[in-house]
């Protein structure tokens, strides 16, 4: 996207405004000014994109990869979503303190667009559609995690674990996908242990719902793995 900025489209659906959509309403000159001061960074699997602490002066932008956002309450870590191509990575926490209070790290090999924050900032002060479109952006992104979070905690293991592979098929837009995590970071993401992680998948497979083979997922019956994410 970042290699060529295509025409603003106003014209938003349920007023879902994206992260290209933000960076479209840009004026041509600043969007010069933006890629003139891109710096690009390739995550390897399992690297951190972000460490909780340091301090936030880039506002971060996913090329291409993905990766998971975690942060740390009452010394519990959790992940409270993923983060997919063409998005910007944790920007509703990045402009609420002068240092990260989340951390990232890549699922599988993730390129980063990095932008300064003051950019970013003087392009909200001098250009009114585009900082309509950051806070429409960033309330869009609180509500779904307000209700993924919401979700997840009324859900047993089998209605979080369907709802975390819809979440993977749905990102890779295809029912057959390689996860990109082994059962141990399955049953961290989603608070349950390992063995019920690997107890459930199995189970799925027996049912006929899945197809397991290793991290290799193939959905057979997606209206029963989305049954079983709404009433789990």
């Amino acid at each position: 996207m970042l290699d060529g900025f295509k025409k603003s489209d106003k014209n938003y659906p349920n007023n879902i405004i994206t992260a290209e959509d933000c960076l479209n309403a840009l004026t041509d000159n600043e969007k010069k000014e933006l890629l003139g001061n891109r710096m690009e960074i390739e995550f390897e699997a399992g690297e951190t994109i972000i460490k909780k602490g340091l301090v936030a002066s880039n506002i971060m932008y996913m090329e291409s990869g993905l990766a998971k956002l975690d942060v740390l309450t009452d010394g519990q870590m959790s992940t409270i979503s993923m983060v997919a191509p063409k998005s910007f990575v944790g920007i509703i926490c990045t402009f609420a303190s002068h240092n990260f209070d989340f951390s990232s790290v890549a699922l599988e090999k993730t390129k980063i667009s990095l932008f300064d924050m003051n950019l970013f900032e003087k392009f909200v002060h001098q250009n009114g559609d585009f900082a309509c479109h950051i806070i429409k952006h960033m309330s869009v992104l609180t509500s779904e995690l307000i209700h993924r979070i919401s979700r997840f905690n009324h859900k047993n293991i089998e209605g979080s674990l369907s709802i975390l592979l819809l979440d993977f098929s749905r990102i890779y837009q295809s029912n057959s996908f390689t996860l990109p995590v082994n059962r141990i970071e399955m049953a961290n993401m989603l608070g349950y242990s390992k063995e019920s992680v690997i107890n459930t998948l199995s189970k799925f497979n027996k049912e006929g719902i899945l197809n397991v083979k290793e991290k290799k997922i193939e959905i057979i019956d997606k209206q029963k793995l989305q049954q079983i994410g709404e009433i789990g």
